[in-house]
Order: structure tokens, then C-alpha cells, then sequence
């Protein structure tokens, strides 16, 4: 089993003997732990994450820490080493508190990728089964299918018009061809058509390979193993709020160097050189105070606490960015089967041009005759050979089986098993020699099986129009009829009766071909004038969550829209049954789509609440349509040619049951299916945006005011009325734990009553701007006129004044982080209780502060002294007054609905 390099030079039959292996069995699964021992599990190298101390000096990266940094260096010069441990202290401090978050956070998103596994239908002891792409060992014989990413390195041994885009290898876009025929020993990599390769994609048909290389073995092996470190990929929102503070740190730097001058200015040189060093400290520490370092690190808690509640909820949000546009969705469109129904079908009737049996369960299956000629059990062994669902454990009974593949194929080979036609046994008797899969486009499949020597028959499922188009004959319990217009209008009646009902249908028929090799390589060419045996009538129930669903989402200011294959009859069933008020002008179908322009189709999108029979084409019609009308667009799928709707969606949406390309073209991924998880996805995504909002406004309202107390201090020729080591106590000790834990604030019980905001809504909304206007400007008037009252009549000593602005800048942080926790809602009607995290923070900050003010060590470090009674109920009053005036303009903004 080494010579894997030179499979594409020998005849499938030949790696067959050099795996040890059954085309038809596969191994068995003793067989399978021997080469697991032996090759190890089918994995490559997870990537490395960034080492622990790359990421705490990465922390260091800031210039506002290299600034500290120097001004630490310059005041140990100076012998001022109180204010050199504090500043270092708070070097430190961030430090620590930037490295915890980020590790933690790079934990978290390297666990969320771990959720969604690859699966590899594989040959094991003669029966079909759904594995982990990680058990795959060489000699494995695996199946492949359009849409899937291959999991392996394989040498292919049966291809049905298979093409594989090998881009990720090659860097090749147009997809290769496959064969099975044996290539010259020299053939590059790249030409190797009887080959597929782990990590590309099959693009069309259907194919089985024997596994000849897994995990570091692999062709994408070998470029793993050069792979070095990675990093996650800053978000819009992230480099948005990077690109603020850059924008707000320069405006603080040019304010802070103001301060400095303006505190220089009119000074003798003995003077000069005893406040450079003060004004200096106090600038950097100012600079440091105003610029909100702790935004990055709560981004990036927030963003990573969403993703996680997500998850528990189902879905697996795959990139940032798509829990930040998540709470801006506007328009959802979705799929029908599985997403708004269970996806669990079963035959409700089986309609045939002798009559209609129908069905109370499983029951009338039981009862049928498989050996009758009657077209109902002709139509049952039909859809159990042209099928692409199997069952994994047939020898079971059938209460225990484990069927695969879509929900539809899963329905029809369970009627046709359980009425007694066993498809392995089938497929014995009538050998399959040729097919054509299914796709979107077609909307059928067909396989061809052998009869006789001379005879084959095509047997076909699909869509009810389309097989009824490539119809000319029907099927009457063994007699062939001339399908003539009058038939053909019956038959057209009564489907349209089916999809009335809400009934998905699927239609039947077959053709009888000669055993020529030009017919069988021309399959294709054959689906024509078609025997037609009937329609096949499928029920699917409604989730019992999704009329809730629906209800939110309308509630929220979202739109939901059907997108679906389905006939419009079905769909609007379906629709009316969840509450949707459709009239004909409501319902549009793919052809008709078609007929419009992109400028006609504008005027008509919003009142279009159910698409039918459409195609993926028609998925990128509608997107466009709702983009271009400034909405944000969900859209769900789960076909290989999804792909390209689901990344021109602002949200793609991919089902759990869905293939791999579609997965991993998409934001979100819905692990069961449900449309009530996109629901649930964008309530978290409004929490995520509220949380960030709710952040800056805290951190910035104490920026905004540090600055403008000192600032407006100086300006009036007055003392510092707070020190450098003061700010640097407030800004890190008091209000970095606040800001952070406010990341934790569990979402608002009304967040799913609110419209959506468009994704260009400012950073800064009116009443966010508001809030830090006159918390800032507010508080620091107070705090002044108070510095003012303390300086000319109190008779206190300069370090009693500045202790009682100490206390009077914390104490307000400590109270307005409570207003900070709803920019909705008024303080009187939130729960204060309801974050622990900032609970335990505002315990911490309280006890903080009492230490600075009355234990001895902090009080020579901060050089502050206690306050006495009338000094506190100074500091409360102006808090209590503070918090007056900022709930007051949140009502203002409140009423006004204009609340962030």
C-alpha cells in the first residue's frame, strides 16, 4: 500500500489488488481498526494557534503603551516613583486583561469550528453507511455526489459524468472531467483525471473511489504540513471601531498636548521646570484616560459570548462578521421543506391513471402486493431504484433504520422498503448500468438498469411538470396508453388538486431502451417520450415552533419570504397554514420571473411573498432586488449551486442537512434545519450590536469627562484638580472592569420588538452622542463648580480637594454604568441585578475605592485622605443629580422612539 504515487498508472482493478479491498463489500470492519492502527485517523494538522506569549506581547503593540511606557522611564529618571509603579502597574494591568480576553476568546472561535464535522458515505460489509471523514483508511471504498468536498485522495473506479473543481490544488477554476482509464506514469498532479484529491469539490454527477492516501498522506496533506501560524481575521464592526479610536486617539492627543502647553505657558524658568514634570504625567495619563483601550478587548468578549449562545441555539455562526450583520437582517428568505416544515415526509397517496390509494401512515404500504400489476406498486419500485437515499442498517428492523439522503428521497425508498421492495436485492436482479443524478436544473433522476441480454429500462423521478412534459404514453396497470391532450388535462387537474392540499409531489415513469453502448453513453438523449405511471403525494408537517417563529419575525420588522422548488399551489398551502394573507399577485414562479426586467421585477419585489419552481438563478434575482433597496438580505440553501446566493446574501444561511460547499460558502449554519434558529441567530445578533453600543457609550463618557475636567481646570488657571496616578486608578481600576462586564449584559426582553437597523447606521447613534455629551460635559460642570466651591470656601488642603474629585469622578462611573446597562429603557425598569459580572465588578470598584481613600499603602500611592461624612454627601448628591439628568435624556430619546 505504498506505492499511492502511481495509482493513476494502474487499472482501477489493479488498486483494488494493492488495497486488499471489495468494490462491491468494501471492507469489513475488523479490517478497518487493523489500518487504523496502522495509518492513523484521516486528519490533518489543526491550525496553530498563536502562542501565549506572542499574544501577551501583542498587547504591547499599542502607541499609546509605548507612550506610558516612556513617560514611566522619564518619571523613574526623576525619582518619582510612586507615579513609575502606577504607571507600569497600569502597563501591566492592561496587559494582562487584553492577553486573558484574547486567549480566551481565541478558545472559544477555535472550539466553534470544531462543531461542524465532514461526513463520507462509505462501503462497509456490502451496506451503504455515514461516517466521519476521520475513519476513512486506505481501501476504504467511498461514494461521491455533487456538492460534496471529497475527504480523501482516491483512485476512481465507477464516474457517472463526474467533475471535481480542483481549484484549492491547482488554482485551476474550470472543473476536470473525470475517467476511470489508466494515465501515462509522467501525468501531472493536475491532469490526473482517474484521481480525486482530499479538499476539493464535486461540482456535477456521481462517482466511486477506493481511498489511496489519508490525512498527511494527501496531496492537501503536503500543504498543510508548510502551514504555519494563523490568525483570525479582524471584523468590519472590529476595524470600524479600530479606525474610531485611531480617529479619537489623535483628537485626544492634540487636545492632550494642549493641556500640557496651556499648563506651561506664562511660567518662570523655576517654575517651568517644577510643572514639566506634573503637566507632562498628567497629559500622558489624560491620553490613556480618554482613549477607550478597553473597546478592542470587550469587541472581541462580546462577539465571542454571541457566537457561543448561538450555537446553543443550533446554529454555528462561521464568521464574525455574520453575527454583526445578523442583527441588521431586514428580509428573510427561505426554503420550505425541512426549514419550515420537519423535513420528516411520508407518502400520503400514490395517484396513477387506474386510481388514487391513499394513505393513513405507513399502513397501506404494508398491505400492497408487490407482485400485482398494478401501476401503484409499479410506481413504488420506481422510486426505490431511481433513488439517491439508501438505508444504512437494513438488516434491521424497520423501526431501527437509519435512512440517508434529502428528506423526499429518505420518504420514497422508506414507502417503497416497507411495501416490500428491498432495493439491494432489487439492484441484483436489475443491475444498474448507467444514471443520471439530479439536479436543480433537470429536476428528475434517472438510472438505467439491465433486464435482459437485449433489453434496459430507464426508470425516472422528479418534478410533476417536467416528467409530465417528456411524457407520451400512460401507464395503465401493465398497458401503455397514448398520453393525448384530454389525459393530459386530467392528470394536470389532478395534480393541481395535490398542491392544493399542501402536498409535495412527485411524479414517475420509465422508458424501455435497447441494449446498444451508444444509447447507454447518451443517456441523456433517452428522456423523451416517456411512459408515465403517476404522481407520488408527499406530507410534510410544520414545525411546531416556526408559526411562533414567523410571528417574532414579523414582530421585529423582518420580512419573510418563500423561496422554494415547489409548485406555488403547495408553497401557498403551506404559507396560508403559517399565517401569511396571499392572494395570486403574492405568488411569483421562476418562468415568470424570467420574463421580467431587472427594472420591472424592482417595481413588483415587495408585495412578492412566495417564490416557486425557482431555480438558483432566480435566488441571486431577488437578492439583488432587496439589496438595491437598501435591505439586508437572509438566504437560506443547501445545493452546491446555492453557493453562489448564499455568498451574495448578506447572511447565506446553509441547512445542517446540506452539502459541504453550501456550508461552507455560508454565515450561518442551521445544525437542525429550523428556520426558528435564523430567528433566534438574529435576536443575537441585536444583542451583540446593543452590547457594543451600550460599551461605547460607557468608556467614552468617562473619556470625554477626564479631559475636559483637566483641560477646563487649566484653562481657568486653577491646581490640577485630580493627578496623573488618580486618572490612571479611575481609568483602570474603576471603570476597565465595568466596561468589560458590561459585555456580559444578557440581552433586552424587546430586542425582537424593534425594526432592524440598516448596517450603515453611524457607530455613534444621536442619543449615544447625547449620552456622552452631557455625561461627560454634565458631570465634569458639576464636579468643577464643586472644585470651585472646595478651593475658596471649605479651607481644605489641596490633597482634601483633590481626594473629594477622586471620589466624585469614580463615584459617578460606579452609579451611570447602571444607566449604561439599557440605552432603551429607563433605570427604573430594568433588573439591576441581572449581570453578575457587573455586579461582582461594582462590589470590586466600591472596595477599590474605599481602600484608595482609607488604607494606608493606596493612600500614599494615590496620595489622597479620608473624606469625612459632609464630604460624601457632597460626592452622592452630585451622583444622585448626575444620574437624574442622563435617565432624563435617555426618556427624551425614548419617547421620541430614537433610542439606539
Amino acid at each position: 500500500m505504498d506505492k499511492k504515487a502511481d495509482c493513476h498508472n494502474l487499472s482501477w482493478e489493479e488498486v483494488i489488488k494493492l488495497f486488499e479491498t471489495n468494490p462491491e463489500q468494501g471492507l469489513t470492519e475488523e479490517e478497518v481498526k487493523v489500518r487504523q492502527k496502522k495509518f492513523g485517523k484521516n486528519l490533518l494538522p489543526k491550525e496553530k494557534p498563536l502562542p501565549r506569549l506572542k499574544i501577551f506581547l501583542e498587547q504591547l503593540r499599542s502607541p499609546l503603551i509605548y507612550i506610558l511606557v516612556i513617560a514611566g522611564t522619564i518619571t523613574l529618571v526623576l525619582k518619582e516613583y510612586t507615579d513609575s509603579i502606577v504607571i507600569f502597574g497600569a502597563v501591566t494591568l492592561n496587559t494582562i486583561v487584553g492577553f486573558l480576553q484574547e486567549n480566551k476568546a481565541s478558545k472559544a472561535l477555535r472550539e466553534l469550528k470544531r462543531v461542524v464535522r465532514q461526513e463520507a458515505e462509505v462501503i462497509r460489509e456490502g451496506n451503504i453507511k455515514v461516517i466521519d471523514s476521520s475513519e476513512l483508511v486506505p481501501g476504504d471504498i467511498f461514494i461521491l455526489k455533487a456538492g460534496d468536498k471529497v475527504p480523501v485522495d482516491g483512485r476512481l473506479i465507477e464516474i457517472h459524468n463526474l467533475k471535481t473543481n480542483e481549484m484549492v490544488l491547482s488554482g485551476e477554476w474550470l472543473p476536470a472531467k473525470k475517467k476511470i482509464d489508466v494515465l501515462t506514469k509522467e501525468t501531472p498532479m493536475a491532469d490526473r483525471d482517474n484521481m480525486v484529491y482530499m479538499g476539493t469539490i464535486v461540482e456535477a454527477g456521481i462517482g466511486r473511489a477506493v481511498v489511496t492516501a489519508t490525512g498527511l498522506k494527501t496531496e492537501m496533506g503536503k500543504v498543510a504540513e508548510m502551514l504555519k501560524e494563523t490568525r483570525e481575521e479582524k471584523t468590519p464592526y472590529q476595524k470600524k471601531i479600530a479606525h474610531f479610536s485611531k480617529i479619537i486617539g489623535i483628537i485626544i492627543a492634540l487636545i492632550c498636548f494642549g493641556i500640557f502647553i496651556e499648563g506651561m505657558i506664562s511660567l518662570s524658568e523655576v517654575e517651568f521646570i517644577e510643572r514639566f514634570k506634573d503637566m507632562f504625567i498628567t497629559s500622558v495619563a489624560v491620553a490613556v484616560a480618554a482613549i477607550p483601550e478597553g473597546l478592542p478587548v470587550a469587541m472581541t468578549v462580546i462577539l465571542s459570548l454571541g457566537m457561543q449562545r448561538i450555537l446553543k441555539r443550533k446554529g454555528l455562526v462561521r464568521k464574525l462578521i455574520a453575527a454583526e450583520t445578523l442583527g441588521s437582517t431586514s428580509i428573510i428568505c427561505t426554503d420550505k421543506t425541512a426549514t419550515l416544515t420537519e423535513g420528516k415526509m411520508r407518502v400520503f397517496s400514490i395517484l396513477t391513471g387506474s386510481k388514487e390509494l391513499l394513505s393513513d401512515g405507513k399502513k397501506f404500504l404494508e398491505k400492497i402486493n408487490k407482485n400485482s400489476k398494478s401501476s401503484h406498486v409499479l410506481a413504488l419500485k420506481i422510486v426505490t431504484l431511481a433513488n439517491e437515499a439508501f438505508i444504512e442498517n437494513p438488516e434491521d428492523s424497520p423501526e431501527r433504520w437509519i435512512v440517508r439522503g434529502r428528506p423526499t428521497d429518505r420518504a420514497l425508498l422508506l414507502a417503497g422498503m416497507l411495501a416490500g421492495f428491498n432495493k439491494k436485492e432489487l439492484e441484483k436482479k436489475f443491475p444498474k448500468i448507467g444514471e443520471i443524478p439530479f439536479n436543480p436544473l433537470n429536476k428528475f433522476l434517472a438510472t438505467l438498469h439491465k433486464i435482459d441480454e437485449k433489453n434496459n429500462v430507464l426508470y425516472i423521478s422528479g418534478g410533476p411538470e417536467k416528467i409530465l412534459g417528456l411524457s407520451s404514453f400512460l401507464e395503465v396497470d401493465k398497458k401503455q396508453e397514448k398520453l393525448n391532450p384530454e389525459k393530459l388535462k386530467k392528470l394536470e387537474l389532478k395534480l393541481e388538486g395535490l398542491t392544493e392540499k399542501g402536498l409535495r409531489v412527485v411524479a414517475v415513469g420509465y422508458k424501455r431502451i435497447k441494449n446498444q453502448e451508444s444509447r447507454i453513453k447518451n443517456l441523456e438523449r433517452e428522456v423523451k417520450d416517456l411512459v408515465f405511471v403517476g404522481f407520488i403525494a408527499l406530507k410534510d408537517p410544520l414545525r411546531k415552533d416556526v408559526k411562533k417563529a414567523i410571528k417574532i419575525c414579523r414582530r421585529a420588522g423582518m420580512k419573510p419570504i418563500i423561496v422554494t422548488g415547489d409548485h406555488k399551489l403547495t408553497a401557498k398551502a403551506v404559507a396560508e397554514e403559517l399565517g401569511f394573507e396571499i392572494k395570486e399577485e403574492n405568488i411569483m414562479e421562476g418562468k415568470d420571473l424570467n420574463k421580467l426586467s431587472d427594472e420591472e421585477f424592482a417595481k413588483k419585489v415587495k408585495d412578492i411573498q412566495i417564490y416557486a419552481r425557482v431555480e438558483p438563478k432566480h435566488k441571486m434575482r431577488i437578492i439583488e432586488a432587496w439589496q438595491e433597496k437598501g435591505e439586508v438580505v437572509a438566504m437560506t440553501g443547501d445545493g452546491i449551486n446555492d453557493a453562489p446566493a448564499l455568498k451574495k446574501a448578506d447572511i447565506g444561511v446553509a441547512l445542517g442537512s446540506g452539502t459541504d460547499v453550501a456550508k461552507e460558502t455560508s454565515d450561518l449554519i442551521l445544525l437542525p434545519d429550523s428556520f426558528s434558529i435564523i430567528v433566534a441567530a438574529i435576536e443575537e445578533g441585536r444583542a451583540i450590536i446593543d452590547n457594543i453600543r451600550k460599551v461605547i457609550t460607557y468608556l467614552l463618557s468617562s473619556s470625554f469627562a477626564e479631559i475636559i475636567l483637566i483641560g477646563g481646570s487649566l484653562f481657568l488657571g486653577w491646581p490640577l484638580p485630580i493627578i496623573a496616578v488618580q486618572i490612571l486608578w479611575v481609568n483602570l481600576i474603576e471603570d476597565g472592569p465595568l466596561g468589560i462586564c458590561l459585555a456580559f449584559e444578557p440581552k433586552e426582553k424587546d430586542l425582537m420588538k424593534q425594526k432592524p437597523q440598516s448596517h450603515d447606521v453611524p457607530l455613534l447613534t444621536k442619543e449615544m452622542k447625547a449620552l456622552i455629551f452631557i455625561i461627560g460635559l454634565v458631570n465634569v460642570l458639576l464636579l468643577l463648580g464643586l472644585f470651585f466651591w472646595l478651593i475658596k470656601y471649605s479651607g481644605y488642603e489641596i490633597p482634601h480637594i483633590r481626594s473629594v474629585i477622586f471620589a466624585g469622578l469614580t463615584i459617578d462611573s460606579i452609579f451611570y454604568v447602571f444607566s449604561c446597562k439599557s440605552l432603551k429603557r429607563n433605570l427604573w425598569q430594568i433588573n439591576p441585578f441581572s449581570n453578575k459580572f457587573l455586579i461582582f465588578a461594582w462590589i470590586f470598584g466600591v472596595i477599590m475605592l474605599m481602600s484608595a481613600l482609607y488604607w494606608s499603602p493606596f493612600q500614599t500611592l494615590l496620595k489622597t485622605v479620608p473624606l469625612n461624612l459632609f464630604d460624601w454627601q457632597l460626592i452622592l448628591g452630585l451622583g444622585l443629580l448626575n444620574i437624574v439628568l442622563i435617565e432624563a435624556t435617555k426618556w427624551y430619546f425614548i419617547i421620541r422612539k430614537e433610542a439606539a
